[in-house]
């Protein structure tokens, strides 16, 4: 080289080198070079000296930083021969093996490797050696303390396809989270085919994406055939709107939802399900789809269905047994008026005539005076009975009635009673004598429990409606009061308003009084 000698020293009394007086960066080497003197030789370096001198530890200088930067790179740097030789290696290379560089160089990668793997990596090796591509695969390496980790390998080979490029990744912490995501998947996938329930899984459009092993056992068809839009073969034609508007609604608000529609089993019957599902949202907030749920509610409807059929033969019961009542009450009272009143009434003007010719005889006036006194209080017990049975001021109208009951309860409790009542409300016989009972029914649970002061009534129609409206400044009516086994009063009163499909509301609160508002569509007679 032309400046060999430039690293000597060149004084012979001790003064320094130039190598070490120019420890300064490259761009401050002319600098230095130029100003530097030596007596010895009285004069300084030549210029192209200096000016080479500077160039190559320019160049040193940024091998040295390039050197750097591929020995501490995050991956590892490799050049194998074509059997798999280790040629060069960087620090991070030889690092990610658990081993020094230079132990490293003239092994095998293969080494490396788990034995299960070396006919992967080999065919790896091949295919980078004769594809003028870059190749990668994934594979499993053991380092030196026989540590498992996962790399991904990129590798290509050079130009005269003696030598190849190969970067070494370390990819165990992804594999680990591929892995337990895999794990989780099939955890879930076990719980879901093992559940009693049929379960699916939604994208974020309309597209199903999953059903379980319960599901595809239900409607006996294959996965492919349900995936999608395939699904919805099998729903009820007439259920199919409402199940659309329920979906697409959640769609939209993506929120919870709940819906019922008939599914076809693989009998070929449609069954009942209660569908219910949820959003997906993934950990940074994106809408994902749902996952749901299917309940065969098939029975339970069945029993649903039962239950309500009975209770709407129960409630025709009540209802037909309440009219021959009322019918029975009305004959009995009609007999107990036109026979037993009557009669009574004869025997009466009799005695009543005798009483009068029996003046001269004290003693026999007397027992005819008792005997009078009896019959006119046999009368008298006789019109109440026949008022218990069916007040005969009902057939003068609803608001004679009403009128008449809110005296005697007046009379009987001593409590104030305020009535306010629309004129001449006409009504058929049967929601009269239902309005009338209902009245006398919430008029003595006053008496008997509400410990009240006063009572305000008020009766009136509104479009087609009449209302009723019972108020008393009582003590109110407890929660478990009206839970308990014998309280048949209110019961009464709401079969009857649901006979004549009305409605019954009751507020109350304790130490507050009770308000009960009865009203019933208005039928003219």
């Amino acid at each position: 080289m032309a400046h060999d000698d430039d690293n000597l020293t060149l004084g012979k009394t001790g003064a320094r080198s130039p190598a070490r007086s120019c420890s300064v960066t490259a761009a401050g080497h002319a600098t230095a070079l130029s100003h530097h003197y030596y007596p010895e030789a009285g004069n300084t370096w030549p210029e192209s000296h200096i000016s080479a001198l500077s160039t190559r530890l320019g160049v040193e200088e940024t091998i040295a930083h390039y050197t750097d930067l591929y020995d501490s790179a995050p991956v590892g740097y490799f050049r194998l021969d074509r059997s798999g030789t280790i040629i060069e290696a960087n620090l991070t290379g030889a690092g990610l093996l658990g081993i020094t560089r230079a132990s490293l160089l003239r092994r095998r990668l293969e080494e490396f490797i788990s034995i299960d793997m070396h006919a992967t990596f080999n065919a790896f090796l091949k295919q980078v050696f004769q594809g003028d591509s870059k190749e990668t695969c994934e594979l499993r390496f053991l380092d030196t303390d026989r540590k498992a980790f996962f790399a991904h390998l990129e590798a290509n080979a050079d130009e005269d396809r003696k030598t190849c490029r190969l970067v070494l990744c370390d990819i165990s912490d992804r594999k680990q989270a591929e892995l337990s995501l895999i794990e989780s998947e099939e955890r879930f996938r076990l719980m879901a085919d093992s559940a009693p329930v049929l379960i699916w899984i939604t994208g974020p459009n309309r597209d199903y994406l999953w059903f379980n092993r319960m599901w595809l056992d239900f409607t006996g068809r294959a996965l492919e055939d349900e995936l999608g839009t395939g699904w919805l073969e099998g729903i009820h034609p007439d259920d199919m709107p409402s199940w659309i508007n329920a979906h697409a609604a959640a769609l939209r608000s993506r929120t919870p939802f709940t819906v019922e529609y008939r599914l076809r089993h693989r009998s070929g019957h449609f069954h009942t399900m209660l569908a219910h599902g949820v959003p997906r949202i993934s950990p940074l907030g994106r809408f994902l789809g749902y996952i749901g749920t299917c309940t065969d509610i098939t029975e339970r409807k069945k029993m649903e269905d039962a239950l309500q059929h009975s209770r709407e033969m129960l409630r025709h019961l009540v209802t037909h047994q309440e009219r021959v009542r009322e019918d029975e009450r009305k004959r009995i009272a009609r007999e107990l008026h036109d026979d037993l009143g009557q009669n009574l009434l004869a025997l009466r003007i009799d005695v009543a005539m005798l009483h009068d010719r029996t003046k001269p005889h004290s003693r026999l006036h007397d027992r005819v005076s008792l005997a009078l006194s009896h019959i006119d209080a046999t009368m008298k017990a006789v019109r109440a009975a026949i008022n218990n049975l069916r007040p005969t001021v009902l057939d003068l109208g609803l608001n004679a009635a009403i009128e008449w009951q809110v005296k005697d309860f007046q009379r009987r409790s001593g409590i104030v009673c305020e009535l306010r009542m629309e004129d001449d409300i006409v009504l058929d016989d049967n929601r009269a004598t239902a309005l009338f009972r209902i009245l006398q029914e919430s008029l003595n649970n006053v008496i008997r429990h509400a410990q009240a002061s006063s009572v305000q009534i008020s009766l009136g129609m509104t479009g087609e409606k009449l209302y009723m409206q019972i108020a008393d400044n009582g003590i109110g009516i407890y929660p478990d009061c009206r839970r308990k086994a014998n309280s048949f009063g209110l019961i009464g009163i709401e079969e009857r308003i649901i006979a004549l499909g009305g409605e019954l509301d009751i507020q109350s609160n304790p130490d507050s009084g009770t308000t009960v508002t009865v009203s019933i569509p208005i039928e003219l007679s």
